[in-house]
């Protein structure tokens, strides 16, 4: 009994001195963080906190393996853990993010390391970094052995140790769930800096049960000498036209690509006929927070938490304030949720946002900003240019429309858990006569604006901010995958005296800025401040990403690469042109080399 009290004890011992070599790797991440005196301690936290929870799950996995095969096999799996900390750390300096299964790929895939400009230096390094990691955990199992004798019968210090380790815990979690209540962008934006790190947010617990009062219009953001950001990568240089453009953005919720028909949006399809059309273009993400964002930064998705964690706006929003525009806002519902008034819209003062219409249901409130956006235009006197950016969201969720829109049928809701392809038809026809009302408003702006004389001075944009999939290849809704129904849009472009276009090139959303940036008299290549190129670029294109929360696509006109961006969401898949999945090796063979390019793209911003 003594003898396996010693060994449990040694193996405590061993646990703890790989939790010491642990927390030294991972401190290796507080480098990536700002060197604001509220950050630091929070980070700091932070570090003891996670490599605490880490251990916490690993401990028993490890003590398994002890029963099971004894020191060598339990070495082994802390040898494993320690090497993979090490390659993460490798990989979050490279590429700013953590290891998942695109970058396993790209690791894995002959060639892989060569395209990142590491030959055979890397792969030597990292084979000595594996044996010392295995030296290590003899050279820790021997110490192990000397320290639980030395202690035996005087009391180890497991206990306060691990009271210690629960205070860390307590203070981390507690100090972020205060960031997120009072806006600390110093603590929110180290959400993902550790790996695997699990942040405590009580935002809503607090808002409904302790009278916390959310979502007060934000205002500043990060002092820029603290930021992990190279956003712009150079300084603009700006000679401002003499006759500045006004600008109107129309977005209409889920609106996908075969909905931009004469049948389905006639008022659209009218404007269309004197405007630029882009038949193959493709929302930045599959859900409005990324499809919104590529549309305003002209970047990758993955750049949402950077932008949210340091209240960083658009290049684009802060051109036109610079240059004295009349920023106006209309949504049917609050754009602090997703934050876009952290991000996108941070800079906007509040004075110029009508985001919370008093109309019932959501066609009412589509009704309402519109309503108000006409009156803004028709009652101008001021000489100031404007930009007006108008969110519907008829077509989202409910697809709700007044009496009055029912043009096709049958058309009624069905109960989503029922929901085949046998009875899915009347429902569709619910979301395109809720198009259809919302192509109606679309055309009262339309009308407001030439009424004017403002086709003469006035840029306008329609498009979707993504799609909606009907089960047309076994999915409903979006933020589901990236099937075509999902991410892709139509997107109409209206620019005084230029001439009717029409393209099946690909574009992306990412392409709005670097177009509209030049016509502000942004003199920068767009690869300062984007991740796009111009819409009327007819080079040919590779590919286009798009984003979600956790995962993202590299989508070819004929294949598309969902990649998780978090190892523990699985691996790659490829899907053809029908969106039908393909075996994985076509992940190597077609998109290893594109795989770099995202990289590359994915940390251009970052410092």
């Amino acid at each position: 009994m003594g003898l396996e009290k010693n060994r449990f004890d040694q193996l405590g011992v061993f646990l703890a001195l790989n939790f010491c070599l642990s927390l030294l790797i991972c401190s290796f991440f507080l480098f990536f963080a700002g060197g604001h005196p509220l950050e630091l301690a929070f980070v700091s936290l932070a570090l003891v906190s996670n490599t605490a929870m880490l251990y916490a799950a690993l401990a028993l996995p490890v003590l398994a393996l002890f029963l099971m095969g004894g020191v060598r096999l339990a070495g082994a799996a802390l040898a494993f853990f320690q090497l993979a900390l090490v390659t993460d750390a490798a990989v979050y300096k490279i590429f700013k993010f953590h290891l998942n299964s695109m970058v396993v790929n790209l690791l894995l895939t002959p060639g892989g390391l060569d395209s990142l400009e590491q030959g055979w230096g890397m792969k030597a390094l990292f084979a000595a970094i594996a044996a010392a990691m295995a030296g290590l955990q003899w050279l820790f199992w021997r110490w192990s052995r000397t320290i639980s004798e030395r202690t035996a019968g005087r009391g180890l210090f497991f206990k306060p140790a691990l009271a210690l380790l629960c205070l860390f815990i307590l203070a981390d979690k507690g100090l972020f769930a205060w960031g997120t209540l009072y806006d600390s962008v110093y603590i929110t934006r180290n959400a993902q800096l550790f790996p695997l790190y699990q942040p405590l947010k009580i935002r809503t617990f607090a808002g409904k049960y302790l009278g916390v009062k959310l979502d007060n219009e934000v205002k500043g953001g990060i002092d820029v000498k603290y930021s992990g950001l190279a956003y712009p990568a150079a300084p603009l240089v700006v000679k401002s036209p003499a006759k500045p453009l006004n600008l109107v953005v129309i977005v209409v919720d889920s609106l996908r690509r075969d909905m931009f028909t004469a049948d389905i949006m006639p008022e659209t399809w009218a404007f269309a006929g004197k405007a630029a059309v882009f038949r193959n273009h493709y929302s930045g993400g599959n859900c409005t927070r990324f499809g919104i964002f590529s549309v305003f930064y002209g970047i990758y998705g993955n750049y949402w938490f950077n932008m949210l964690g340091e209240r960083r706006g658009p290049v684009l929003m802060d051109t036109l304030a610079a240059q004295g525009y009349d920023l106006r806002l209309y949504a049917s519902s609050k754009l602090s949720f997703p934050e876009f008034n952290k991000t996108c819209f941070v800079n906007v003062p509040r004075a110029g946002i009508y985001d919370e219409p008093a109309a019932a249901g959501v066609d009412g409130r589509d009704e309402e900003i519109s309503g108000k956006l006409t009156e803004y235009i028709r009652g101008r006197k001021e000489k100031k240019p404007y930009f007006a950016f108008v969110f519907y969201d008829a077509s989202h969720g409910a697809y709700e429309y007044p009496p009055g829109f029912e043009k096709f049928k049958p058309s009624a809701d069905t109960n989503r858990l029922l929901l085949n392809k046998d009875n899915i038809g009347p429902l569709f026809n619910k979301y395109k006569n809720s198009v259809l009302f919302d192509d109606h408003l679309i055309g009262g702006i339309l009308k407001a604006v030439k009424d004017t004389g403002g086709l003469a001075d006035t840029a306008v944009l329609i498009m979707g901010d993504h799609g909606e999939a009907f089960l047309e290849r076994g999915r409903y809704g979006h933020n589901q995958g990236y099937s075509p129904e999902e991410v892709r849009v139509p997107l109409v472009l209206y620019l005084p005296g230029r001439a009717p276009y029409v393209t099946d090139g690909l574009t992306s959303h990412m392409d709005i800025v670097p177009t509209l940036l030049p016509l502000l008299g942004v003199k920068n290549p767009a690869s300062d401040y984007a991740g796009g190129r111009s819409l009327f670029d007819r080079s040919p294109r590779q590919f286009v990403a798009a984003f979600s929360w956790d995962s993202a696509a590299i989508i070819k006109n004929d294949e598309t690469l969902e990649m998780p961006l978090e190892m523990y969401k699985g691996g790659l898949k490829v899907y053809d042109a029908n969106y039908a999945e393909v075996p994985g090796k076509r992940a190597a063979a077609v998109f290893s080399p594109l795989i770099m390019q995202f990289q590359k793209e994915a940390r251009r911003f970052s410092k």
